[in-house]
């Protein structure tokens, strides 16, 4: 029989709302019929969590060979990157894209990886390329002609402008916004509510403030 479960990896609180988006899916689609969460720690196993219980370690995705369908509930972006690029080589594992039913994105419009998480309220408009693992989180837009790599987490009501390019494994804060026609390089750290009106060229700078400005 094919398995029919989604595996969370992480049991943080952003792993609940990773459960919390596949549930919409499930919802809608019927796709899984179980949530199951996998950790590090074996003293988690058997700890009931919300839409389902932590069955074992990351050992679980690692030890068959059947196709498993994973998504990684980890909230920070160099985490998603070293977990999505060493589960990545194990071939029998499949990342899908969870998109909430209320996001408004046209897939014929929007190139998708895999394993990206769109939750609740997002909105895309066209031609956008997005690269892998890359978090969506609630009621954030992306404008025309944007280009995302991966592993980048956009925290609640970012607002992406049009023609943006974002590198891989940056962090978007809280309420930031990012004009048109900016570049920003990979690694970039953003802070809650920045304004971003230029673009980043050196890789790892946390930027912050109207507009933002480099911390470092």
């Amino acid at each position: 029989t094919m398995n029919r479960r989604l595996y969370i990896v992480g049991t943080s609180g952003f792993a609940k709302e990773t459960a919390q988006l596949a549930d919409a899916v499930c919802r809608a689609s019927g796709r899984w019929d179980q949530i199951v969460y996998v950790c590090e720690d074996q003293a988690q196993v058997g700890i009931r969590m919300p839409f389902g219980t932590v069955i074992g370690t990351d050992a679980v995705l690692r030890s068959g060979t059947e196709p498993l369908d994973v998504a990684i509930g980890i909230g920070v972006p160099s985490s998603r990157q070293r977990i999505g690029k060493s589960l990545r080589r194990l071939a029998h594992l499949r990342f899908p894209n969870l998109i909430h039913p209320t996001a408004i994105l046209d897939t014929a419009q929007v190139t998708l990886g895999v394993g990206n998480l769109i939750t609740a309220g997002c909105v895309f408009t066209c031609d956008i390329t997005v690269g892998d693992f890359n978090v969506f989180n609630l009621n954030t837009t992306v404008g025309h002609d944007v280009v995302i790599g991966s592993f980048n987490v956009f925290n609640p009501t970012c607002n992406v402008s049009g023609n943006v390019r974002f590198g891989d494994a940056c962090l978007a804060g809280t309420g930031s916004q990012v004009i048109e026609r900016i570049a920003v390089a990979s690694q970039t750290v953003l802070g809650a509510g920045a304004v971003l009106v230029k673009s980043i060229t050196v890789e790892g700078g946390v930027y912050a403030g109207v507009p933002a400005r480099s911390l470092r």
